[in-house]
């Protein structure tokens, strides 16, 4: 699988109802040494929702102090982290939660 398969595929909670598209995948580099490379990378989870691009720029993260009108506009935006160890199955464009899956929020509205 291709990172490209996921991002912007739909997301579907267990339940049925849709949490948005993937827009952008978190990598962890805790694998084995790959030469010069460094460490492999795995997925550790997915952005999902409109409010995604506040979160790539780290403006949902708590210690983040400004610009603040970017996080007051970011910051009303849902968007939700989803551990990759959540997912139940990856189709062609859509994505689908087991059921004991918890999407986090990121950020606040009050930031």
């Amino acid at each position: 699988m291709r990172l490209s398969d996921i991002l912007g595929s739909e997301v579907f909670a267990a339940d049925g109802s849709s949490l948005g598209h993937v827009r952008d995948v978190r990598l962890l580099a805790d694998g084995p040494e790959l030469g010069a490379f460094g460490p492999a990378l795995r997925v550790h989870g997915i952005l999902v929702g409109r409010g995604s691009l506040g979160a790539r720029l780290g403006l949902g993260r708590p210690e983040m102090r400004g610009p603040w009108l970017l996080k007051r506009v970011f910051g009303r935006r849902a968007r939700h982290l989803v551990d990759w160890g959540d997912i139940a199955s990856v189709q062609e464009g859509e994505i689908r939660l087991s059921a004991t899956a918890s999407p986090t929020s990121i950020g606040s509205p009050s930031a």
